[in-house]
Order: C-alpha cells, then structure tokens, then sequence
C-alpha cells in the first residue's frame, strides 16, 4: 500500500486566484490534483515544483487545455488522469477495491472523511428542495415518499 505524506491540503475555487498566487510564492507543492479543468489548471501547473504531477479526474468546464512545454520540460512535470469508472470495472471484486473500501471505512471512523451536509426529501417536495440546492445538498428519498401521506391521497 501507498502513503500520501502531506503537510496540508489547499483547496483552490476560480474566484480565488489571487490567494493562489499568494500560496504559490511561498509554496511549492509537488501534486496538484485537478477536477474542473481550463485555465485555472495552468495557474495549478505554475505553482508546482520541479518533478510534480498534476492528476486531472474530472473536466467539468468542458475547456481545453493547452499546457505549455516550458512547464512539462523545464520543471518536469508529469500529467496523469484518473477515471473512476474505468478503476472500478478493472478492479472490481478484487483485493485492491476491498482495501480502498475499507480504507475509506477507516477514515470515516476516525472522523478524518465527514459526509456532506444533506437534507432528505420526499419526492412531493421537489420545488422546495429546487429552492434549496446551492444552500445544501438535496437527496430525495423513496422511502420517505413512500411514508409521505401524500403519496396516497390521505
């Protein structure tokens, strides 16, 4: 098994750009992990030290990507993807997945990983979980529609 051995973890929103500039003169980290993708990801590159990685895992702007040479050349730079579908059908039913369950199982125990914040609806209050959405997150849930009286004309 691997350890990931970090002093800390920096999370970094588009908006906040300048307080990465700010992180970045003083720090020089040596993995950036990268979900949205575009711009913002060059600025990522730019703070890393020489032999880092970046691990893009997701690419929610739907922007591409232009890196430049400089950056993979001079600093060594490696890029790397991650996509958890392709994981899960290679490693499905296997050591390897029982061990990554059970290592977040641990984390959850320790209280290090902490679900988000959610708030349980039954599907008859959609419009009012609509309205909610950016506050908290919103899951609707069969059972309680179910148990709603509203399902049954009561």
């Amino acid at each position: 098994s691997s350890g990931i051995n970090a002093e800390y973890g920096v999370v970094f929103t588009s908006s906040q750009r300048g307080e990465m500039e700010d992180f970045c003169k003083e720090n020089t980290p040596r993995l950036a992990l990268n979900m949205v993708g575009g711009r913002e990801t060059i600025q990522l590159l730019k703070c890393l030290g020489e032999n880092s990685h970046l691990v893009t895992y997701g690419a929610m702007s739907n922007s591409p990507m232009s890196v430049p040479f400089g950056l993979q050349v001079f600093k060594d730079i490696t890029l790397h993807s991650y996509w958890m579908t392709r994981w899960t059908k290679k490693h499905a039913r296997t050591e390897l997945e029982d061990e990554m369950f059970g290592r977040i199982a641990e984390f959850y125990q320790s209280g290090e990983l902490t679900p988000t914040p959610y708030k349980e609806n039954s599907f008859h209050d959609f419009a009012e979980a609509l309205d909610n959405a950016y506050k908290v997150k919103q899951l609707f849930v069969v059972d309680k529609t179910l148990s709603d009286p509203r399902s049954f004309g009561e």
